[in-house]
């Protein structure tokens, strides 16, 4: 059973997302894009959490926004590392 998440989903009223690649960001072009998240591009930021929920089997709306939490951290404003911040959530989620 893999979700699929929607824009919807995520916390639009909390975070500022955009809904357009940047300039020159295609869709995982390289090695390099794939290993980052680009936290205020919607669509990465939905990837990342759909990714992670999948893995660990969740699907309530209440863990799509705890790990969109996460991602936003202060603590966390640097970190953009998919391998780190997958770590870093599973460890701050307990999952």
């Amino acid at each position: 059973m893999a979700i699929k998440l929607k824009r919807s989903n995520l916390q639009e009223d909390k975070y500022v997302y955009t809904w357009k690649r940047d300039k020159g960001d295609g869709k995982y072009i390289g090695p390099l894009d794939r290993a980052k998240v680009d936290k205020d591009e919607g669509y990465e930021v939905l990837e990342f959490i759909e990714n992670l929920m999948n893995v660990h089997r969740k699907d309530k709306l209440s863990d799509v926004h705890a790990v969109e939490n996460v991602l936003h951290a202060p603590e966390l404003s640097t970190v953009v590392s998919r391998s780190d911040l997958n770590i870093v959530a599973k460890a701050a989620l307990r999952w």
